[in-house]
This record gives structure tokens, sequence and C-alpha cells, in this order.
């Protein structure tokens, strides 16, 4: 019987002694992160032989954890979406640097020289307010790129994480494997592995397998593994192709490396991703798209004028389509089959231009397709109109050569020129980039207030004998006609007259010599005896003429250059107009701009919001998980004093056994 009692005693203590260590290793624990408590287990031995200790249960909740993980990738996705969109929502919408305000100050000083254009400090002041206007183009384009740049770092330390963190996890399946394999309880090896998985969940979207023999299988993306068994793949962040300046991620699984850089939905990653997606290269492109607008428009209108000295406008902003400009914005991707010998983008219609990147990808038959890449919307050569040459492509059409190895293709206010060095394949793929680098490329160009054409070429004259109430007015269309071929003057000048006959016609005369007028023939024969209606137009070699009111017969209306018309500012009240002009879908530069700051605006809002909740939902989840897993010292401190109290039994009974012994020992 006391070796019975011994059996029993000995066998209580080691599974209170067991219980004890496992309430010291919880209480120890108490604030270490990811740990989960345990409990000991015990059951009865048949025949009354006493008691043992099962197993030690590691208390979680698979639901929970799994909850965990796919929560903190929400939040960190969340927070980090956010703080990328209020830096750059801050940017947009202050009014130091603002383009909206630029602008303002801008068309401020052009109105002043409106009001006085002879005057050189006006003239200075509005060139210096020019020059602002395209250092805030530039200061926006620099801070955009410089978070290009930020995401792009931070997706190479991002990547190398996943890496480490893929890497670490194999190893403790491993670990976990050797444990369970050796019958060792590895349920500290289990918390580690669990805390791993949530690290690892900051950074994407995870998909966790537990292959049933102690082991995760890690996958992400649209399925591909992470980590299988005691093997991890390696994450890697480099340079995109075609664009360089967009860093994509990749799986170098069995040395093969595969895209994700569009499959990364959540954590840090796809924070930045997502970020970029939505809104940093919108706001890129979109500014590019207002800088070459205003460029262009001031330009053109710019070259319709006269400067102080009598010499026609030139560019006030660099041209847009100079040819530096034009051959960056195409690209070759770097494994196509050929390469390009030379590549431009025209701007043909600012107007038209949207604000978007293009891929353009040969296909069979050297049929090609262009992907809109802001909406998503595909044009196809097949369904353009094929021209006879490339002077032809117009809006809508292309031109190819026989041999495939030139295309010219225009479309949504750009033509693009594409020349390749052997002929192209299947599979060949160009990015083209209209407006991305437009706010970075604007300039100015006028080193003087002189040089600012504000006045018309044309002067028109009316003389005073004129009885109608007729008034002529002038419009420059093309500063590049004969017209004005011969420098600071007039081809000929030209003189409007009505004829003394009913109904009221006019005839146009060439004024070269005024002793001898020669009815004027732009080739379509004398425009003599023409008829009138008020507010016709007079089409002439690059300008056009209106009449208005009414005219009387015997009235005249001379056109010549407008030599000393230093206080003239047809041509500055016809920039000044552009201001409200509506330039795209009836919106001015400064409503796209705005439309454009009111958009990340609200991506900013929701993403405040969405962050708030994720990071409600995030804590709801951890406190969950807490109450199931954690630590309860109050709980422990009990089991502590019940296990204890079981100990001090165990050891009255082997006490008792050793007394009963003794008794037996004393009789014999």
């Amino acid at each position: 019987m006391s070796s019975n009692l011994l059996n029993l005693g000995l066998q209580s203590i080691r599974a209170n002694q067991s219980a004890l260590s496992v309430i010291g290793q919880n209480i120890a624990n108490v604030n270490t992160p990811g740990y989960n408590r345990q409990v000991t287990n015990q059951s009865t031995r048949d025949n009354q032989m006493g008691v043992q200790v099962t197993d030690i249960q590691r208390i979680t909740d698979q639901f929970l954890t799994r909850q965990l993980w796919s929560d903190t990738s929400s939040a960190s996705y969340a927070q980090t979406f956010t703080l990328m969109a209020d830096e750059i929502d801050n940017r947009l919408a202050s009014s130091t640097s603002s383009v909206s305000t630029a602008l303002d100050n801008y068309f401020k000083a052009m109105q002043n020289v409106v009001d006085d254009p002879i005057s050189l400090p006006n003239r200075e002041v509005f060139l210096a307010e020019a020059r602002g206007l395209t250092q805030r183009f530039s200061e926006l384009s620099d801070s955009l790129l410089r978070q290009n740049q930020t995401i792009n770092d931070q997706m190479v330390v991002y990547s190398q994480e996943v890496s480490s963190i893929a890497a670490n996890i194999a190893d403790m399946n491993e670990k976990i494997r050797l444990a369970s394999a050796a019958n060792r309880p590895a349920n500290e090896l289990k918390d580690q592995r669990d805390e791993m998985v949530i690290k690892l969940s900051e950074y994407m979207d995870v998909s966790v397998v537990d292959q049933g023999r102690d082991e995760y299988s890690i996958f992400i993306g649209s399925g591909l593994p992470l980590v299988i068994g005691n093997s991890a793949n390696v994450l890697t962040a480099t340079r995109g192709d075609p664009n360089s300046d967009q860093y994509q991620l990749s799986l170098s699984i069995a040395g093969r490396p595969s895209d994700l850089s569009n499959q990364i939905s959540r954590g840090k990653l796809g924070g930045l991703i997502e970020y970029r997606e939505k809104i940093l290269e919108p706001a890129q492109q979109e500014l590019g798209r207002i800088a070459i607008l205003v460029a262009g428009s001031m330009n053109d209108q710019h070259k319709m004028g006269m400067d102080l000295d009598g010499n026609l406008g030139g560019n006030l902003f660099k041209n847009i389509n100079d040819a530096s400009l034009t051959q960056q914005r195409i690209t070759a991707k770097r494994t196509n089959d050929s390469d390009l010998s030379a590549g431009s983008v025209i701007i043909t219609d600012a107007t038209k231009l949207k604000a978007s990147d293009y891929t353009l990808v040969v296909g069979l038959d050297a049929v090609a397709t262009i992907k809109r890449e802001s909406d998503g919307r595909v044009f196809s050569l097949s369904d353009m109109t094929s021209v006879a040459s490339p002077s032809d492509v117009t809006e809508g059409s292309y031109y190819i050569d026989a041999n495939s190895e030139t295309l010219v293709v225009a479309l949504d206010g750009f033509r693009a020129n594409l020349t390749t060095t052997t002929p192209m394949r299947p599979g060949d793929t160009f990015l083209i980039q209209p407006v991305a680098t437009g706010a970075s490329d604007i300039r100015t160009e006028l080193t003087s207030g002189r040089q600012l054409a504000l006045a018309s070429p044309i002067r028109v004259e009316a003389p005073q004998d004129n009885t109608g109430t007729g008034v002529a007015t002038v419009e420059i269309t093309d500063i590049n006609a004969t017209s004005f071929s011969v420098k600071k003057s007039l081809q000929p000048p030209v003189e409007v007259r009505f004829s003394n006959t009913e109904p009221l016609t006019f005839s146009v005369f060439d004024m070269s010599d005024p002793n001898n007028p020669q009815a004027l023939d732009l080739g379509d024969g004398p425009l003599v005896g023409q008829a009138f209606t008020p507010g016709v137009v007079i089409e002439l070699d690059g300008y056009n003429v209106r009449i208005n009111n009414q005219p009387k017969s015997g009235d005249r209306f001379s056109f010549d250059y407008n030599t000393d018309g230093v206080s003239d500012n047809r041509n500055a009240l016809l920039m000044s107009g552009l201001q409200q002009k509506g330039m795209i879908n009836t919106q001015s530069f400064q409503d796209i701009y705005g439309s454009m700051v009111s958009k990340v605006g609200t991506e900013t809002s929701v993403a405040q919001i969405n962050f708030r909740s994720s990071r409600s939902v995030l804590e709801s989840t951890m406190n969950a998980r807490a109450s199931v897993s954690g630590v309860n010292l109050d709980e422990e401190a009990a089991k502590l004093i019940q296990y204890q109290q079981a100990y001090q039994a165990s050891a009255q009974l082997i006490r008792a056994s050793q007394t009963l012994f003794d008794s037996l020992l004393s009789v014999v």
C-alpha cells in the first residue's frame, strides 16, 4: 500500500509541478507580444494508477488569428495610403504652393499690361509672374516625383523585409516540425511564427494554409507561393519596363520572376501601389496636361501678336513640341525584339489631350493596339483609318510601312511616330507619355518685357468720311502665311471697299501700289462684288477680316502692318481672355486644376475614413484575441494557489507513504 501511495504522490507532484511551470511561464510572458497562454491538460490513469499530463495546450482561436492577419493588412494599407495622400492633398490645395494661385497672379499681371501695354515695368512684372507660374508647376511636379521616388525606395525596403520574414517563417516551420517529431512541445515556436505572419501581413495580404504537419504554406497575389514548408521564395522591387520610373514587384520562383505589381491588394505595399495608381500618377498626368495646355495656348496666341520693336511674337513658353520634349515621350520595352531607332510624340491639339499614359502593343500582322491607361480603353489600328503617308496622318488614322518598321498613329490630340531598326514583332511594347512630364518641362522663353507681343500685327483704319456704322476687326490665323513673309510688313496691304450699288457689296484690293489698286486674288478669282451681310468674315492669307454693323456705299477699311503700334493691346486682350475660355469640356485652366484638387481631396477624405475604420476594427480584433489567448494575472494567481495546494497535498501522500513504510519496518 505504501508503494502505491508513493507512486500516486510522485505522479501527482510531477503533474502539479508541470502545471506550476506552465503557470509561471504564463505569468513571465504576460507582456510578451504574440504570446498565447498555455494550460496543462491532465487525465487519470487506469486502475487507480494516478494522474498523467496529456499535453500542454496552447490556447488560441484560429479564426481570430486569421482575422487579425487580415485586419492588420487592411489597417497597414489604409495608414500608408492616407499618409501619402495627406501630403500631396495639402501641397496641391495650399495657397502657397497651388498652381491656381500662380495662375491668378499671372492673369492679374496680364491685366496690368492690357491696361497699359507700353509700360515696361508692367511688362517685366508680367514676365516675372510667367516665370513664377512655370516655377510653381516645376515645384509641384518635383513634389510628385519625390513621392514617386519615395514609393520606389519603400518598395525596395519592404520587399527585402518580406523576403526576410518569409525566410524566418520557413526556418520556423522546420524547427516546429523537428520539435513535433521529437514529441517536444513547440508552443512558443508557434507563437513566434504567428507573430511573424502578423508582421508579414503589415506588408501585404497573405493566404496562410496549415498543411496539417505543423507547417504553414503562405501564398500571395493570385496564389503564388511565398513559403512552402522549409523553403521561401524571394520578393524583389525593380525598375519597371517600359516605365523605369515606377518600380514593380516580382516574386522569384525557381529563379524565374513573376510580376506581382497588379496583384498586391493590401498591406503597406498594396497601399503604396494603389496610392500611386489612384492619386499620384493621375495628379502628375493632370498637372502635366494643364501645363501643356497653358504653354500651348499661350504660345499660339502670343505668336499672333507684335512686340514693342515691331517684331512678330515668338513662344512665350518653351515650345511644347520641341524635339527634346517629343523624343522623351515614347519608350520601348527593354525586352522588345525590335529596337526603337527613332520615336517622338507630337502634340497636335492640346485641348483633346487626356491625362493618361498609353501602351502600344504590336499584334499579329503588325496590327497594334493602344491602351489608354487612365480608363483602360483599347484602340485598335484595325478600327482606325489607314493613310498612304505619314504626312496624311490625322486624328483617328495611322500609317504603317510595308516592312512594319515605321508606324505613325494619331489620337487624343497627339501623334506618335515610331521607327524601329528591324520589323516590329508581335508583343513589342511601347510606352507613350504625351503629358507625363509637362509640368517639369514648362519654361519661359522670353528674356525681356519688350519681347511681349501684346499688339496685333495688323492695323485697321477707317477714313473719317465713312458714313455707315460698319466696324472692322481682324483675327490672325497663320503667322507663317505669305502675308507675313517680309519682316515688319503686310504683304500685301489691303483695302475693303463697299460698292455704290444695291444690294450692298464689297471688294478687296491689293494696295501695294496705292495709286494703282488691284483686285485681290487668292487663287479662286478676284474678290470683287462680294455680297455683304453684317458680321461677314473675309478669309485672307493668314488672317480673317470681320465687318460688323452696317457700312454704306463708299465706305472703306484699310489693313496694313501695325508699325509703331506700341500702345495696341489687342493681342494682350486675347491672351487675357484665355483665363475664362473653356479649354476642355468648357473648363478653364483653373477649373481643370480645381477638379484635380477636388478629386485628390475626396480620395484623401475617403482614405482617412477608411483608416479610422480599419484601425478600430483591428483594435477590436486584437482585444477579442487577447480575451481568448492573453494571460489573465488574476486567473493565473488563482491557479497558482490551486496547484500549490495540490502540490503540497501530493507531498503529504509521499510523507504518509514513508510513515507507513517506517511503521512496517518497526514491526519487523
